[in-house]
């Protein structure tokens, strides 16, 4: 797990971490065990005149073992596991003896701490080399010093986005700022690390030095107290109370960093403790590391299907969705050939392949010889029978079935036997799709969410008549775009869209209730959503949702909540002439310089049937509708488990995930309170509140979704 060599030639102590039978280095119990004994031994020892800690793994240390933190349900509890390494990380700071972090890989969370507590930091130069802090993400924040040793070394304006946004940075960055102090050929790398020992450096970390100022500014400086006082309405604008991890860093780097090291980790270490035994962290944890994971470790492919490994791909449609499926799968080394009607169109779609492609050179995402590559691998015709020899092809055209079944047949018609076709579609049956394909086994749903290239979730969605291998290749195909893809059955919506809907239909009866829409809205991001619904109505467009609600409701859309819904849309795309934003009139008019305001004639259109607005009631409405439908969705076979269901509503929806999803929310009222809730509902609106008979039966056996 540890293993020590000592060096006599050098008097230097080699400290490797190597977990077995693991990929990657985790910071568990045992680990830090072995370690801080082998820092005290090392420490310990006359004969050792410094130390290099480095790694046996491909990676340097990938942090804290989530494992042992989820079982954390007291601060207390969360205190102790941190508490032996942040005490062992200051005795190297203080020993006296100079400690060198070698780093071979990336360094992650609490393995950036490690690193941090060393008096000098040497890479291998390495471009898929990360250093990052991605704490924050999944609802916790560094206990072992990070936030203090970070912005101590480069200040904290740098530090900031690293904490708050778990924003990583390549080995060239990380030396621009600062955070690491040497980059080596990885064959050098070792004998860089003794050279500096040799160098016989005073081992003392800058913030111990007499006479230490804090790069940048202080916190209680002007420029300091400016930044702090922005800083503070920002985060609240951005994450909920609920959310309490951003808002722990920023207080711990607010008052850690006014005070001197010792007390800056004291501070850190309670705050820690708290955001991490938190309900919010479990919740996130759950669902964005170990259901994440799951899925994009392919945890239900078929087994004995080969791997499928496309050379040559289709996508038919050069549109939002075809070209983000063109850009993702040439990103990924296959050769893509992109089929539209016309070479106008063709034409513009290759100019944003490319500004796509220069955006993600900005962000650090792609190499400029990456972005060459990927458009050289991008072939474009208006022929359809040019997808001859492709092993998939993805079909991204309009979401209109006549379409779509004639773009599959032509496409099947010149396509080997075998070959893969994905339909992206968000709400037509697939059986329905099939019937176009001479090969109706290998046809699959793959609906991708937009922008592809930046949406990680992918909704599989497996037709009465798709075989094993389809599904399997689906899912390679999926993991080699670098998706996170959950399965669903064939069904009206799917899942995403099905629950979604009910959430746009809640909101809309809201509407035609007279409840203003800037209530209804504000109601949802108070909640955690990331948009108003009616906003986001707005920006879809009314006239396209009027189609999409009225497809997903198919023979129940002469129900009640149904017809109410499709008639507010009816009404004001298409008899008031307000389609929404595209025109800059819709529920909201909107101004040339991006102002949004109400509509002032739809109180008249919608009067209100009570007077107020109880926002507590809006948003049971807007978030308890997308649990029962969820719900429904399971029983009806749609989506097979809460975990892949919290996981599609977290990264396809943005529901609220400090939660954990839509089902860990029900988990998180209680099955019982949830369902008299839902009763109560109800009886003041409606059948569609109606419990499912499954939220019933959990009540009844206080059974939950999720185990504690």
């Amino acid at each position: 797990m540890i293993q020590t060599a000592f060096e006599p030639e050098t008097g230097i102590s080699v400290i490797t971490w190597d977990a077995p039978n693991s990929p990657v280095n985790i910071k568990n119990r045992a680990a830090i065990a072995a370690f801080v004994a082998a820092v005290a031994e090392a420490i310990g020892n006359a004969s050792v005149k410094g130390v290099i800690i480095t790694s046996a793994k491909r990676d340097f240390i990938s942090g804290g073992d989530l494992d042992e933190l989820r079982q954390a349900q007291t601060p207390a509890e969360a205190a102790a596991l941190v508490g032996e390494i942040g005490r062992c990380l200051r005795r190297i700071e203080t020993s006296g003896k100079p400690f060198v972090a070698a780093l071979n890989g990336s360094a992650m969370g609490g393995g950036l701490e490690v690193a941090l507590a060393c008096h000098r930091r040497i890479a291998v130069d390495d471009p898929t080399l990360r250093l990052a802090f991605p704490e924050v993400t999944l609802g916790l924040i560094p206990g072992a010093g990070g936030t203090q040793r970070l912005p101590r070394l480069i200040g904290i304006a740098r530090a900031m986005p690293l904490l708050m946004e778990g924003r990583p940075v390549d080995v060239h960055e990380a030396l621009k700022i600062g955070l690491i102090d040497e980059l080596v050929d990885r064959t050098a790398f070792m004998d860089a690390a003794r050279r500096w020992i040799a160098s016989a450096p005073e081992a003392v970390q800058p913030w111990d030095r007499k006479h230490y100022v804090l790069p940048g500014f202080h916190p209680q400086s002007p420029e300091g107290r400016n930044f702090f006082s922005a800083a503070w309405p920002a985060l609240r604008r951005k994450t909920l109370v609920a959310d309490a991890a951003p808002g722990a860093v920023l207080q711990v780097l607010h008052h850690g960093l006014e005070r001197g090291i010792d007390a800056g980790l004291r501070i850190e270490a309670t705050h820690f403790a708290t955001v991490a035994s938190s309900r919010s962290a479990k919740n996130k944890i759950r669902t964005q590391y170990y259901a994440a994971n799951a899925a994009r470790n392919l945890k239900a492919r078929p087994k004995d299907v080969a791997k499928f490994e496309p050379v040559r791909a289709g996508v038919i449609g050069a549109g939002l969705m075809g070209n983000g499926i063109a850009y993702c799968l040439a990103r990924a080394g296959v050769a893509v050939t992109l089929v539209d009607v016309s070479e106008e169109r063709l034409g513009k779609a290759r100019d944003q392949l490319h500004r796509n492609g220069l955006k993600a050179v900005e962000r650090g995402a792609l190499s400029q010889a990456k972005l060459d590559q990927l458009m050289s691998l991008v072939g474009t015709t208006t022929d359809v029978a040019s997808l001859a020899g492709c092993d998939a092809v993805f079909e991204a055209v309009v979401e209109i079935e006549s379409v779509k079944r004639d773009v599959i047949s032509r496409a099947a018609a010149v396509l080997p036997a075998n070959a893969l076709i994905a339909t992206n579609t968000s709400t037509l049956p697939i059986s329905n799709l099939a019937g176009a394909s001479s090969s109706p086994g290998n046809l699959i749903g793959m609906h991708f969410f937009a922008p592809v290239d930046r949406m990680p979730l992918l909704e599989v969605i497996r037709g009465p008549q798709t075989t094993d291998a389809t599904l399997a290749r689906a899912l390679d195909v999926a993991k080699l775009m670098g998706k996170t893809p959950i399965i669903v059955r064939d069904g009206r919506g799917f899942f995403t869209s099905r629950v979604v809907a009910s959430y746009t239909r809640e909101a809309l009866l809201l509407l035609s209730e007279g409840v203003p829409p800037q209530v209804v809205d504000n109601a949802a991001l108070a909640a955690g959503m990331p948009i108003g619904p009616l906003a986001m109505a707005d920006q879809t467009s009314l006239d396209l949702l009027y189609d999409i609600l009225g497809s997903v409701a198919g023979p129940d859309r002469e129900l009640d909540h149904h017809a109410r819904s499709l008639e507010v849309l009816n009404r004001l795309s298409h008899r008031l002439g307000r389609p929404g934003r595209k025109a800059s009139a819709g529920i909201y008019d909107y101004g040339s310089d991006g102002s949004r305001a109400v509509w002032s004639g739809l109180s008249a259109e919608y009067p209100a049937k009570k007077a107020g607005s109880d926002v507590q009631e809006i948003q049971r409405r807007l978030l308890h509708i997308q649990a029962i439908e969820t719900i429904r969705a399971m029983e009806d076979g749609i989506i097979a488990n809460a975990s892949d269901a919290d996981l599609g509503s977290v990264l396809g929806w943005a529901f609220p995930a400090h939660h954990g999803g839509v089902l860990s929310y029900v988990d998180g009222i209680g099955a019982g309170p949830f369902a008299k809730e839902c009763e109560a509902l109800a009886e003041t609106c409606g059948d569609r509140f109606v419990p499912p008979s499954r939220l019933l039966a959990m009540a009844g056996s206080k059974e939950r979704f999720h185990d504690l």
